[in-house]
């Protein structure tokens, strides 16, 4: 294209300013660098009005129509743009009547929109050229277009026969589309399959609401670009996260739980969840924020992420509680934030307070337990082959991990083949029909899960065994025992594990009954035990102390809390009150101690009630008021007045009941309201971190490895988006979900819902007739009452009771000749289809094993 037309005019002015001898001005200068000033002045862009039509090749409508119908509106347009201010003519009227060429026939007149330059457009492939009346020039160029442009002739319709024309308009014109179910269905089945999207999302309410939506459209609406999506997120994040915390009362505390994670991504986040009761007393568990964390995870600069989320929603000195887990770089943590806020030098501050997780405490004393077995799972996710490796172990430890690593190997082999699988399922003849599972040291209790399914399957294990000849991987009747043993000991780590986590209401007030029942658990499988002499019920015996010991060392860390919260927060709950500690396993100093601590805690909640009252003597002005009226006014009031001993005495003095602490305090707000203010803010606190742990599920299902190019921002808006409104998710609008678990994870949900059904199932280590020449003498110990002393508490002994005491009342244990295995062995659940021994005592059966290993005596 030649530009000589953009220059013609800058060349005339400049001829012109040359022979004129007027003074130069600023545009129009005889200087040497004048010639660019004049050159490169552009107007204003006029954007066109909207009754013009747009044109242009395929969808770059850069040009506007020109037609008679609108000649007057577009030449006014048109002398206000750049080039129609320059020419200052009608280059479109006055050529409408000399347009005796035929070429004019097949074109457009058009002037371009950012600037008005004008052109003519091809009517067949909308190509454009330079207006002939612009410069004066022919219509030479216009022709050899029409004439000679190959694209143009392939676009000419060959035939001029009117009814051809019609009938081929009648084709080619758009067809309305009807509606048909069939047509609708297969369009979803093609959205699914190319977005490869599970079926289930067909059934979820939020693309049920989807369509709804689109329905009340008056037509078809706009679908918006991706970029607009993203920043429309960016908004509404930011609108919803202003109404956070409008629930939370005034003047209340709230507390938090966090943790950190790192996405498949290599990104690193941490969560913090905010937990408060509200003014009608629901307990809220709401994401504040999910905060992308650069450099180390030190305490220091986690502190440094933490504190600004904080002053961002402005409760930075309305934090009560921290829930962490147990990691080291958490107590810095705390530290630092402490450290910040005091520097904010607040006039109410009460200082922070971490309590650590009831639901790590309960896995780290599991994972002690099954440590010192060395049956500790040790690969991170499912393994195709088995690396469990030569077995090499302590002796007494040695025929548990054998039985263990049968039970994995088991899994792997039968997984790893779709044949074997298939031919598995096929001995089941019972619905529904299971697969072995594997455990893994990332998921809590898959230990747990992975031997209550293989139980499960004994029978088809072992007929799996025989038909196909896998007899080293058989499990013998003894080894079968193993597995119910490890059933009965780990079953309450995971029930505790499971309720907690899975609690949506508070828990503080259930730490002590936590650990009371655990020890409990303890020292009743310890009295079972004690009796045991083969090699592998004796190495049971001591990882119990393990396990009991870790139990203790966090139980102990209780009394370390600041204020003595877990004991206020025990003595709100209607069940314990005071109560719970004048029990016989506590000592009678304990009790006065605790309700001190909460005398002293309950001072500034009673001043900020009695602030929050009004005067006495101050009567509203508008009020009509006689002195009688005043005076029985006045008496009603002080009668009304309450005190925080009144509060306690009646508070204390009732009896306990057994209902909901939340329900209990809304109920009684009025008739103990500094009391009530005080539960709401301490019993808010979460007794577990689970819901963060919850959180980074949905995490991981944003952050899909098909979309690896997601940013932080992005992950931190659609975590915010997902979970500021509501953060739990309701069941079953996040079913769908289930389709992007794998096969062991969904395996794992499946035994595990399927375990919390089957509360009554337990796996008792001696049955009351197993052997009944022995429950004459051994009666007291085979109650199951509650011990007293550090067999419970782990720190709080009687005077005078020590564990060799509590074990001294039991029977002596009964002497074994020597290849004699004692048969007090637990019965076999309920659903096992093992028949149970109706003998006393049996020989020992010859382990299979003995002759693959060499043990070395002691």
């Amino acid at each position: 294209m030649s530009y000589t037309f953009l220059l013609r005019p800058v060349l005339d002015r400049y001829r012109a300013s040359s022979s004129n001898p007027s003074p130069p001005d600023a545009l129009h200068s005889n200087t040497s660098g004048s010639t660019a000033d004049i050159s490169f002045i552009r107007s204003q862009s006029i954007s066109p009005p909207k009754i013009f039509e747009h044109v242009g090749p395929l969808r770059k409508k850069s040009f506007v129509l020109w037609t008679e119908m609108v000649n007057d509106e577009f030449v006014a347009w048109w002398l206000k743009t750049e080039f129609g201010s320059r020419i200052n003519r009608n280059l479109f009227e006055d050529k409408r009547g000399a347009q005796t060429a035929e070429c004019w026939k097949h074109f457009h007149q058009v002037a371009a929109i950012s600037d008005g330059e004008p052109r003519v457009m091809c009517k067949t492939c909308d190509h454009t050229l330079t207006n002939p009346a612009d410069g004066h020039r022919g219509t030479s160029s216009m022709n050899k277009h029409y004439q000679g442009s190959v694209k143009c002739r392939k676009k000419t319709p060959h035939s001029k026969d009117i009814r051809k024309l019609i009938q081929k308009g009648a084709h080619l014109a758009p067809q309305k589309s009807v509606f048909t179910n069939d047509a609708w269905i297969e369009r979803i089945l093609i959205f699914l399959s190319s977005l490869q999207l599970p079926f289930q999302l067909v059934e979820h309410p939020q693309f049920r609401a989807l369509v709804e939506t689109i329905r009340l459209a008056p037509s078809m609406p706009e679908i918006p670009t991706s970029i607009t999506i993203r920043r429309r997120l960016q908004v509404i994040v930011k609108e919803r996260q202003q109404g956070l915390l409008q629930t939370l009362p005034e003047g209340g505390k709230l507390s938090i739980a966090l943790d950190s994670w790192t996405s498949p991504f290599r990104q690193a986040f941490m969560a913090v969840t905010g937990y408060f009761i509200e003014h009608d007393w629901n307990y809220r568990e709401i994401l504040l924020g999910f905060e992308p964390v650069h450099g180390s995870h030190t305490g220091i600069n986690l502190g440094a992420v933490l504190f600004p989320l904080l002053q961002k929603h402005g409760i930075e000195d309305r934090v009560l509680i921290v829930a962490t887990d147990n990691a080291s770089n958490n107590s810095t943590l705390v530290e630092s934030l402490k450290g910040s806020i005091q520097g904010l030098k607040l006039p109410s501050n009460i200082p922070i307070i971490r309590m650590p997780c009831i639901a790590h405490v309960i896995q780290l004393s599991l994972k002690e337990l099954l440590g010192q077995m060395e049956a500790n799972p040790k690969n991170e996710r499912e393994e195709m082959d088995f690396t469990g490796g030569t077995v090499s172990s302590r002796r007494e430890n040695h025929e548990i991990i054998y039985t263990l690593n049968k039970v994995r190997k088991l899994a792997v082999h039968i997984n790893r083949s779709p044949q074997r699988r298939e031919h598995f399922l096929g001995l089941q003849t019972k619905e529904p029909k299971l697969v072995p599972m594997q455990d893994v040291k990332t998921r809590w209790n898959s230990t747990f899960l992975m031997l209550r399914r293989a139980k499960r399957l004994q029978s088809t294990f072992d007929e799996f065994c025989r038909v196909y000849n896998h007899v080293d991987l058989q499990l013998s009747e003894e080894e079968w025992r193993q597995v119910e043993y490890l059933l009965s000991i780990t079953q309450p780590f995971f029930s505790f594990t499971n309720e907690v986590s899975k609690s949506k209401d508070i828990t503080i007030h259930t730490v002590f009954g936590i650990y009371n029942a655990l020890f409990a658990h303890l020292e009743k499988s310890k009295r079972q035990l004690v009796r045991k002499k083969v090699n592998w019920k004796t190495a049971m015996l001591k990882e119990l102390v393990y396990a009991r010991k870790k139990l203790s060392q966090y139980r102990r860390a209780t009394d370390d809390v600041g204020d003595d919260l877990y004991q206020i927060a025990t003595i709100m709950a209607p069940q314990n009150k005071i109560e719970f500690f004048q029990k016989p396993e506590w000592e009678p100093k304990w009790a006065p101690r605790y309700r001190k601590s909460l005398e002293k805690y309950l001072i500034p909640y009673e001043k900020r009630y009695l602030e929050s009252q009004p005067m006495r003597d101050s009567v509203p002005s508008a009020a009509q008021v006689s002195n009688l009226e005043l005076m029985v006014s006045t008496a009603q009031s002080s009668e009304s007045q309450t005190s925080v001993d009144d509060e306690l005495r009646r508070y204390l003095g009732s009896s306990t009941r057994l209902i909901n602490p939340r329900l209990f305090w809304k109920d009684h707000e009025n008739e103990l309201p500094i009391l009530a203010s005080l539960a709401r803010d301490v019993l808010s606190t979460p007794a577990s971190g689970a819901g963060v742990e919850r959180l980074f599920n949905c995490a991981r299902d944003i952050c899909h490895f098909r979309r690896g190019s997601l940013k932080p921002k992005p992950i931190q808006d659609l975590m915010m988006m997902m979970c500021t409104t509501r953060f739990d998710v309701e069941s079953e609008k996040l079913a769908f979900i289930d389709e992007y678990l794998s096969t062991q994870e969904i395996h794992e949900k499946t035994e595990e819902k399927e375990a919390q059904k089957k509360k009554e199932e337990v796996f008792d280590l001696i049955s009351d007739d197993e052997e009944e020449e022995e429950d004459s003498t051994d009666d007291a110990t085979s109650k199951p009452t509650q011990l007293v002393g550090e067999s419970i508490l782990g720190k709080r002994p009687r005077v005078g009771t020590t564990p060799t005491d509590l074990l001294s009342t039991q029977a002596p244990p009964i002497q074994l000749e020597d290849g004699e295995g004692e048969q007090d062995e637990p019965p076999l659940p309920e659903n096992s289809s093992t028949q149970r021994r109706t003998s006393g005592r049996v020989p020992k059966r010859i382990r299979r094993d003995e002759d693959l290993y060499e043990y070395q005596k002691p």
